[in-house]
C-alpha cells in the first residue's frame, strides 16, 4: 500500500497522509493513467520506452523476415526460369539439322547457277564470303558484281570508306566512294512531299537516296485519339523531321507529337520538338508513324474494362432485358456508384447498360477472371460451339474516350455512326490447321539414313494429307542427285533405292482417309514411348528392327524425306526466293485451304516446316506473322514449353538500287527470343533463306497471276477475331442492317 502512495504523491503533492484503501485505488488508477512515456514509470517493473524499444525490435525484424522471404521468393522464381530456360537451350542444341535442306548443298548442286538477274554464281558468292540468296549483299544497293567489278568497293560493306555515308549516296553525288568525307561540309537539303505535308531539312546524304515518306492509316486509332493531321511514316531516317498543321487548327501551342509504338502499343511522345511557322518540328530516331495530337484528349483515354450477358428472351421475362454490358473505367479505387442507361432497338431488344468506377485490386481480379475466361473459352475457339458460346458472353478491354467504349462494346445500338469493320484491320487467313489433329503425336526423328533428322518427310506428309492430296502408296525412289556421301551410305547397307508399300497395312494407316495423323501411336515396345513421354528423342530408329505398321511408317517418312528434298528443293533452280509477290501467294494458298511447305536453308544445315495460317499486324502494316508447325516442337513439346503454337516474322521491306527501289521481304523464325543463338532462321541478321512450297509447286516471282496456281473458285477464310456481337454471326438476330465488326483481341 506504502509503494501506491509513493507513486500517486509524484503526480498529486497535497495527497493526504490518512486515506481509505478504496480512495487510495481510485487515486491510484488516475494516476497510470497519466504516465509519461518518456518518465519511465514502472508498472510491473516494465517501462513502457522498454516495451516500444521491443515492439519496434519485433516489427523490424518481422519487416526485415518479409523482405528477406520476397527476395527469396523472387529469386527462386527467376532461378526456375533460368533453368527452364536453360533445359530448352539445352534440348535446342541437342536437335538436328538435315544437311540436304543447307547452304552447302545448294553450292554442291547449283554453284554454277545465278540467282535471278545476278551476275555471279553461287560458287563465286560463297567463295567470296557473299549472301548468295541477294544481289548485294551490303544492302547499300550496288550489287556485289558491280562492287568488284566496276566500283571496285567492298561488297560486304555499307559504306567502303567507313564515314557512314553509304557508297551509292556518294557515287550519285559524284563523290569517289572509297574516300571519307567530312558530313559537317555537306549543304543542308530539302526532302519534301507536299502530298502529305510533311519535310526532311538534313545535310545527311543518306536520307537523299534511301528515306522515304508514307501516309500511315489505323481507324481504330483514329477514332480514338482524333489526330489533327494524317500521321506519317519516316522511313531509314533519323534527325529533325517538318509536319505542317492544317489550316483552322485550334490551340495550336497545346499540340505534340507523339510516336505510335508498335512493341508497346501505346503512343509515346516524341522528346525534343517545337512549334514553328504554323508547323511542328521533332526530332525522331525510329520509324514508327508520328501523330500530331491534341494533349487534353490524349488525357481522356482510359482503359476500361468491359463485360456482356445475353439471356436475350429468357433474361428478358425475367429481369426486363435482353442484354447486360458492364463498363468499369480504371480508376484509384472502387466507387459504389453506378450510372444506369437502357437502350432499344426492334431488332435485337432491350440492352441495359451499368457503368461505374474500379480500382486496381478489383481491376486484377477481373484480369484473372478474363484469363480464366480465356482458357475456358480455348478448346471452342476453332469449333462451331464457339459462336453460340461467344454469342451468350462476351467480355473484355478496349482504351477510349467514353464514348468510344460504348460504341465499341455495343456496335448493334451505334451500327449508323460506327463503322465496325474499319475497327481492327488486321485479317487473320487460318486454314484451320490443329497439330493436335493434322499432325503427329510425335516429332522429328534419326534414322540411320536421315541422321539429321527426317524433318522434310514429315512436313510433306502432313502437307499433303492436310490439302487432300494423295500420299504414294508405294514408291521406290532413288536418290539421283543428292550427294554423293548419301548414296555411298546406302550403298554400304545394302539399299538399292529408299522404298516402301503401304498396301499390306492399309488398314492401320486411318489418317491416309481421314486426315486424323495425330491419332497414330507408335506399337512397337521399342519406340512406343514416342508420342507419349517423350516427343523427340536422339534414339536412332531403324525400321528394319521394329515391327510393322510401324516399320512402313518409319520407311514412308524416311523415303518421303530424301523425296522432299530432292524433287522439292533441289530439282527447283535457285530463284529470288524474297520478291514481294511471293507473299501474296502464300496468302491466296492459305485462302484457298492449302497448308504450305516451307524450307529454311543455312550454311551447312537446314530445317523444314508447315506454314498453316498468316495474320497481317494489327498497326504495322509492314509486319506478317506466319504460323508453323515445327516437327522439333510437335503438340506435346510444345505444351510443356507453354505455349499453343510458333511464328515467324515477315517484314515487307524497300531497298534502293542503281535502277529504282525494289520491294522484298525479310523472314525471321525465332520461336523463342531468349534462344536466338540456339534456334534461329532468318535472312534479317544471317545468310538465310527461305523457300515456299504447296504440292510440291515452289512460288516463285510471280510475272503473270498470284492465284495462277490455285483453283479459281478460292474461298477467303478470314478469321477476324472474336466478333464483336457474336450473336450477330450466330444468326440469331437477322443481320440486315448491321456491319458485323470484329477484333483481333479481347
Amino acid at each position: 500500500m506504502q509503494d501506491e502512495k509513493k507513486k500517486c504523491r509524484s503526480f498529486y503533492p497535497n495527497f493526504p497522509e490518512t486515506i481509505d484503501y478504496a480512495s487510495l485505488m481510485a487515486y491510484t488508477e488516475r494516476c497510470l493513467l497519466q504516465l509519461d512515456v518518456e518518465s519511465g514509470i514502472v508498472l510491473g517493473g516494465f517501462t513502457v520506452k522498454k516495451f516500444l524499444r521491443v515492439m519496434g525490435k519485433i516489427i523490424f525484424i518481422l519487416f526485415t523476415v518479409f523482405i528477406a522471404c520476397s527476395l527469396l521468393i523472387v529469386a527462386g522464381i527467376w532461378g526456375y526460369h533460368k533453368y527452364q530456360d536453360y533445359k530448352l537451350g539445352k534440348y535446342l542444341k541437342a536437335l538436328p539439322e538435315d544437311p540436304t535442306i543447307s547452304t552447302d548443298m545448294m553450292v554442291e548442286l547449283h554453284g554454277d547457277e545465278k540467282i535471278g538477274d545476278q551476275k555471279m554464281t553461287i560458287r563465286e558468292k560463297v567463295d567470296a564470303g557473299l549472301n548468295p540468296y541477294v544481289a548485294d549483299t551490303s544492302g547499300n544497293g550496288i550489287s556485289d558484281w558491280d562492287a568488284i567489278h566496276t566500283y571496285h568497293t567492298d561488297p560486304k560493306k555499307f559504306s567502303t570508306a567507313d564515314d557512314g555515308i553509304s557508297d551509292l549516296a556518294k557515287i550519285k553525288e559524284g563523290l569517289d566512294p572509297t574516300k571519307p568525307i567530312d558530313k559537317d561540309s555537306i549543304e543542308k537539303f530539302n526532302i519534301v512531299d507536299e502530298n502529305l505535308d510533311a519535310a526532311i531539312h538534313t545535310n545527311d546524304l543518306n536520307a537523299k537516296y534511301y528515306t522515304y515518306m508514307e501516309p500511315y492509316h489505323q481507324s481504330e486509332l483514329k477514332e480514338i485519339y482524333q489526330p489533327v493531321r494524317e500521321p506519317v511514316q519516316f522511313f531509314n531516317y533519323t534527325g529533325e523531321v517538318e509536319l505542317k498543321l492544317p489550316e483552322g487548327v485550334k490551340n495550336k501551342k497545346k499540340l505534340k507529337a507523339f510516336y505510335f509504338d508498335f512493341d508497346k502499343e501505346d503512343f509515346v511522345e516524341i522528346k525534343k520538338q517545337y512549334l514553328k511557322n504554323d508547323a511542328i518540328f521533332a526530332t525522331i530516331n525510329d520509324s514508327f508513324p508520328v501523330y500530331i495530337l491534341d494533349p487534353d484528349t490524349y488525357e481522356r483515354i482510359e482503359k476500361y474494362y468491359y463485360f456482356r450477358v445475353s439471356g436475350f428472351q429468357f433474361s428478358r421475362a425475367i429481369a426486363g432485358y435482353d442484354h447486360k454490358v458492364f463498363i468499369f473505367k480504371r480508376a484509384w479505387r472502387d466507387s459504389d456508384q453506378f450510372v444506369e442507361d437502357k437502350y432499344e432497338d426492334e431488332e435485337y431488344g432491350v440492352t441495359e447498360l451499368s457503368t461505374g468506377t474500379i480500382g486496381p485490386i478489383s481491376a486484377a481480379f477481373l484480369d484473372g477472371v478474363y484469363a480464366l475466361l480465356d482458357k475456358v473459352f480455348q478448346p471452342l475457339d476453332e469449333t462451331d460451339n464457339n459462336w453460340l458460346a461467344r454469342a451468350l458472353l462476351d467480355y473484355g478491354t478496349v482504351m477510349g474516350t467514353p464514348d468510344y467504349v460504348k460504341k465499341y462494346s455495343m456496335p448493334w445500338i451505334f451500327d449508323d455512326e460506327f463503322n465496325q469493320e474499319e475497327v481492327y484491320s488486321a485479317k487473320v487467313i487460318d486454314t484451320g490447321f490443329l497439330s493436335n489433329e493434322n499432325a503427329f503425336r510425335f516429332g522429328n526423328m534419326l534414322t540411320p539414313l536421315g541422321n539429321g533428322g527426317i524433318c522434310a518427310g514429315i512436313v510433306r506428309v502432313i502437307e499433303r494429307v492436310f490439302n487432300h492430296e494423295e500420299i504414294e502408296k508405294e514408291l521406290s525412289y532413288k536418290p539421283e542427285t543428292v550427294k554423293s556421301w548419301l548414296r555411298e551410305h546406302l550403298g554400304s547397307k545394302e539399299y538399292k533405292s529408299l522404298s516402301y508399300n503401304l498396301e499390306p497395312h492399309w488398314d492401320s494407316y486411318t489418317f491416309l482417309n481421314d486426315g486424323y495423323l495425330y491419332g497414330y501411336r507408335f506399337t512397337d515396345e521399342d519406340i512406343s514411348y514416342i508420342g507419349k513421354e517423350t516427343y523427340i528423342d536422339d534414339f536412332v530408329i531403324d525400321p528394319s528392327k521394329i515391327d510393322e505398321p510401324d516399320r512402313t511408317l518409319v520407311k514412308m517418312l524416311e523415303t518421303q524425306w530424301i523425296y522432299a528434298n530432292e524433287v522439292i528443293n533441289y530439282k527447283t533452280k535457285p530463284y529470288d526466293s524474297s520478291n514481294i509477290t511471293i507473299l501474296d501467294q502464300v496468302e491466296d494458298a492459305l485462302a484457298n485451304g492449302k497448308t504450305l511447305y516451307a524450307s529454311l536453308h543455312k550454311g551447312s544445315g537446314g530445317h523444314a516446316v508447315n506454314i498453316y495460317k498468316m495474320e497481317y499486324d494489327e498497326f504495322d502494316p509492314n509486319l506478317i506473322r506466319l504460323y508453323a508447325y515445327d516437327s522439333n516442337f510437335p503438340y506435346g513439346r510444345l505444351k510443356q514449353e507453354k505455349k499453343r503454337e510458333l511464328f515467324m516474322n515477315i517484314y515487307k521491306k524497300k531497298r534502293k538500287t542503281e535502277d529504282g527501289v525494289e520491294e522484298y521481304f525479310q523472314f525471321d523464325y525465332t520461336p523463342f527470343p531468349s534462344q536466338r543463338k540456339n534456334y534461329s532462321y532468318n535472312n534479317v541478321e544471317k545468310d538465310h533463306e527461305i523457300r515456299f512450297f504447296v504440292n510440291d509447286k515452289a512460288l516463285q516471282e510471280n510475272k503473270k497471276s498470284a492465284s495462277a496456281l490455285f483453283s479459281p473458285d478460292k474461298q477467303m477464310f478470314l478469321n477476324l477475331g472474336r466478333a464483336i456481337f457474336p450473336f450477330i454471326g450466330s444468326g440469331l438476330f437477322d443481320l440486315e442492317g448491321l456491319g458485323a465488326g470484329a477484333r483481333s483481341k479481347h
